[in-house]
């Protein structure tokens, strides 16, 4: 079953690269909770489904070919972190942008995702979730 959830987040990032982001939500829990770092914009907790998507557009809306690239992924049963970067290009000023890798915590309950949490530090991951990951 693990797999299968590696597999499903790996493909949302897929969906949300492709801009396919309605597609990208399947899987959501109705009560999802989306918490980015207090250095972005609005970083939340944003809910359901609904505030997931308000949250990716307003990323879609400052950047030109707003993209994640996968790093790395460590699957630990009911949490998946993912090391990401951010790429795009600002709508407004043209300038290129490449985020350092940072980790992503996925978490499953009952079959769904309830939770992402975005980190500026892996060390910060093995607080939140309980236990080492690397």
């Amino acid at each position: 079953m693990s797999q299968e959830r590696v597999d499903r987040i790996l493909s949302g990032y897929d969906l949300f690269n492709r801009g396919e982001l309605d597609q990208a939500l399947i899987g959501f829990s109705d009560d999802i909770e989306w918490v980015a770092p207090d250095m972005v914009p609005d970083p939340g907790p944003h809910r359901g489904p609904e505030g997931v998507r308000r949250f990716w557009d307003m990323w879609h809306e400052s950047f030109v070919d707003f993209r994640i690239e996968i790093v790395e992924v460590h699957d630990l049963d009911d949490h998946v972190v993912v090391i990401t970067r951010v790429h795009g290009t600002g709508r407004d000023s043209g300038a290129e942008v490449t985020t350092p890798a940072f980790p992503q915590v996925w978490t499953w309950s009952e079959g769904r995702i309830v939770r992402m949490e975005m980190f500026s530090s892996a060390d910060s991951v093995s607080e939140a979730i309980g236990k080492d990951w690397r």
